[in-house]
């Protein structure tokens, strides 16, 4: 589910995003030079031009979450963004560079189709191979209170957001007052928090200096959930419908646009 370099982690979706812009400059820069023209460029603002326009769109939808935090619409790794409005935006781009230089029409296309075959390919595989129906995981987890409690019975019947965090984690903590407020807003959806191998008492004393109040805080003292889900990146974030069915993922720190968004999805 994620992919970590040192201290740096990122969900595999976006780390197969980042590897086929690479391939797609790659593309661009050895079809330039077959067809001695330089593309390279073009390329670039066709990109550039999806992303900022796929974060315009997601913003605008959920300006009203954003306008009480603005340094988070710049902070493009909450993964917010609308995929179709980017698509066209950089079909608007493409247009506007060919209406430039009628030569570029060519290999400027083979150069995307390169990147979205490469893109495909790759989140085709990796569906493949960790995909299809994802329920939620057979864990035991214990509540603050010492009793032992399993994920897929526990919260049966009802849409569950299930964070994975740690007390020595900052964006897991600065997730906290989003999760409270998640679930003062859908009291329908359960929001879990298991945390990831920390003693109960640290725990407690971290709610307690934090002045928590989430219902539902489990303890996963040997990070069981991690390795069942393949994610070692702290915060990760899933997203499960009422039939238990996994519907999104986030990893990393999320914004309140995004989670929110999740939710949607789930409820």
């Amino acid at each position: 589910m994620s992919v970590s370099f040192g201290p740096f982690a990122m969900g595999m979706p976006q780390f197969i995003f980042i590897l086929a812009v690479v391939i797609t400059m790659l593309a661009a820069w050895l079809i330039g030079k077959r067809y001695k023209l330089s593309i390279s460029d073009a390329v670039f603002h066709v990109l550039a031009v999806s992303i900022i326009v796929a974060r315009i769109s997601f913003v605008i939808r959920y300006f009203e979450l954003y306008a009480e935090a603005p340094w988070q619409i710049i902070n493009i790794r909450d993964g917010g963004f609308d995929l179709w409005a980017g698509v066209i935006g950089g079909l608007l781009m493409a247009t506007w560079e060919i209406s430039r230089n009628r030569k570029v029409w060519q290999p400027l296309a083979i150069a995307c189709i390169t990147g979205v075959v490469a893109y495909s390919a790759m989140q085709g595989f990796y569906q493949h191979r960790y995909g299809g129906e994802l329920f939620v995981p057979r864990i035991q987890a214990q509540t603050l209170d010492e009793r032992s409690v399993y994920l897929d019975r526990e919260y049966r019947g009802k849409p569950m957001v299930v964070n994975l965090w740690a007390t020595w984690c900052p964006p897991c903590v600065r997730e906290m007052p989003l999760l409270e407020d998640a679930q003062a807003k859908w009291p329908d959806v359960a929001i879990v928090t298991v945390n990831q191998g920390d003693s109960k008492d640290m725990v407690l004393n971290f709610v307690a200096e934090q002045g928590l109040n989430l219902n539902d805080m489990l303890l996963d003292t040997n990070s069981r959930l991690s390795n069942e889900i393949g994610s070692f990146a702290l915060p990760t974030t899933l997203f499960f419908n009422a039939d238990g069915m996994l519907i999104d993922t986030h990893v990393g720190e999320f914004s309140a646009a995004r989670l929110q968004q999740a939710i949607e999805r789930i409820r």
